[in-house]
């Protein structure tokens, strides 16, 4: 998807979404300055949990070529927020799959035009496993942490993410598509887009991180 098209995004208890070459290096906030300019995309986002018995039916009708709402029923999630609790949906309160996210984004024409500007992805939080779609064709990552993309770049976030999931359709007593969520941790697994989510531009030539270095030269 272009810059100034549609986003569309996904998650297991999880998330979704697209972009594509990973960011090494540092991540500072994001500020305003003559040379740098932000657009924030909190609000509501277009949602839709993958209820399917697989949790594949998203990747396998691969939601991600067209609209969100072409593909079916769909919420109006806020952003920041944990989607456990929003809307009247008991099964999205412990749900285990993926839930995707989409958000249209319309870009000043200086920020596509310019060939010394370079616009920026930053996810704050992405609870607990993040594929960014950019121009319908999926790329992945993972984490909890923030996370940054751009333009032909991989998802970059930090720490894992939640225990793994498992099917249970192998015993009779289970119904179809009944999944176990398995965690380490004595705390409810909130998930979703926790934190904001903003594009940013820089300069191509910019500053990526600062090291500060010190040393004692007489002790006393």
């Amino acid at each position: 998807m272009a810059w100034g098209s549609g986003v569309a995004w996904a998650a297991p208890g999880l998330l979704f979404w697209g972009c594509a070459l990973g960011l090494q290096g540092g991540m500072l906030y994001p500020q305003e300055s003559r040379s740098r300019e932000r657009k924030g995309l909190d609000g509501l986002w277009s949602c839709r949990a993958d209820f399917s018995d697989n949790r594949r039916r998203g990747f396998e009708e691969q939601w991600y070529r067209r609209p969100l709402r072409e593909s079916g029923p769909t919420l109006d999630m806020p952003v920041p927020s944990s989607f456990n609790d929003i809307s009247q949906d008991w099964r999205l309160r412990h749900f285990v799959g993926w839930v995707w996210y989409e958000r249209e984004v319309i870009l000043p024409e200086r920020w596509t035009e310019d060939l010394h500007t370079r616009v920026m992805l930053r996810i704050g939080s992405a609870h607990s496993y993040a594929i960014v779609v950019r121009t319908g064709w999926p790329s992945q990552s993972g984490g909890l942490g923030s996370g940054e993309a751009r333009e032909a770049c991989e998802l970059r976030s930090v720490d894992p993410g939640q225990g793994p999931s498992e099917p249970q359709s192998s015993h009779p007593r289970y119904p179809k598509g009944y999944f176990v969520q398995n965690t380490y941790f004595d705390f409810f697994n909130y998930a979703g887009l926790q934190w904001s989510v903003l594009l940013y531009t820089t300069p191509t030539t910019y500053i990526d991180d600062i090291t500060v270095t010190t040393g004692v030269e007489q002790e006393w």
